[in-house]
């Protein structure tokens, strides 16, 4: 086998509780991840030596800055590794979006090699070297749809849930640096502000949980630091709302913006009534994504 192709697919987050603030500057959180079919496409071949890493969108000016670079050098130097690889990556999963496409794509890279090369390093392993890389790019590795994470949110607990939910995603056409949103969270006018969610809410997920259970845990401690920042993204949460008696959240640190859907017709229905409601002149730099839940990885 001389290449491989693989998919890497998006998250959002169903429910997300930020902790306190820790000493590596990182925050601790509870969080309830979910992957979704909305999914960038990864190629990787054997090379003799070296690292190439390119892309269909831009992404850094310099490829060595590429997270997928990075998790492509790291486990190569783990196994001490010669041979080379060639990455090309095909976006679909905006960027800076709140929905883990780069550390998707680190996952994706982590995992191709090591089948690519045989290195038979174990998942607990992979893990471990996509916790050095991201706090989300182990999630992306585990082998299941739906996690809780804690810590970072790299320290994760398997959820085995029977439901599938659909998905409208709303991507406002800009990003949004995580980073500023969480110094945004921490500063302390707006810590008095806040609103405090439930975070004893994901111990009780149940097997047998439908759409009713899951849409009334949606919850983001960091959506209104987020629509604080842009406004936009808080008209989307409430033409959602308006419109199509939705609850819609931010995911992870935004901008993107989601709801859910029992069928793929709903969603689909959904989003036409959405489009025909709100001016063109408002949604003209949306992207919008009708995506399921993932199944197993391949």
């Amino acid at each position: 086998m001389t290449s491989i192709e693989l998919t890497a697919p998006a998250k959002v987050n169903l429910f997300l509780k930020v902790l306190n603030k820790r000493k590596d500057g990182y925050h601790n959180i509870l969080t309830l991840f979910e992957r979704i079919t909305l999914a960038d496409e990864i190629k990787i071949s054997k090379i003799p030596k070296g690292i190439t890493v390119s892309s269909d969108k831009f992404i850094t000016r310099d490829p060595k800055d590429n997270l997928v670079y990075k998790a492509a050098k790291l486990i190569l130097a783990y196994k001490k590794v010669k041979t080379g690889v060639r990455i090309t990556i095909k976006k679909r999963i905006p960027i800076a979006a709140g929905l883990g496409g780069g550390s998707s794509d680190a996952a994706s890279a982590l995992m191709g090699i090591n089948k690519l090369l045989n290195l038979k390093l174990k998942e607990a392993e992979l893990v471990n070297l996509g916790k050095i890389l991201g706090a989300d790019v182990p999630f992306f590795i585990l082998n299941t749809p739906f996690a809780v994470g804690k810590a970072r949110g790299d320290e994760l607990k398997k959820i085995d849930m029977k439901i599938r939910p659909w998905h409208l995603i709303i991507y406002p056409g800009f990003k949004v640096a995580t980073r500023t949103v969480y110094e945004a969270f921490d500063a302390p006018d707006f810590a008095l502000t806040r609103k405090v969610g439930d975070a004893k809410i994901i111990p009780s997920l149940r097997h047998t949980m439908d759409l009713d259970g899951i849409d009334s845990m949606l919850y983001n401690d960091l959506q209104d630091t987020v629509i604080a920042k842009k406004e936009a993204i808080g008209r989307i949460v409430r033409r959602l709302a308006s419109l199509l008696d939705k609850k819609a959240i931010v995911s992870g640190s935004g901008p993107s913006v989601f709801c859910l859907y029992r069928t793929r017709k709903e969603t689909l229905e959904g989003k036409k009534k959405l489009f025909a409601c709100v001016p063109a002149s408002e949604r003209k730099s949306w992207l919008s994504f009708v995506a399921g839940t993932q199944g197993l990885k391949n």
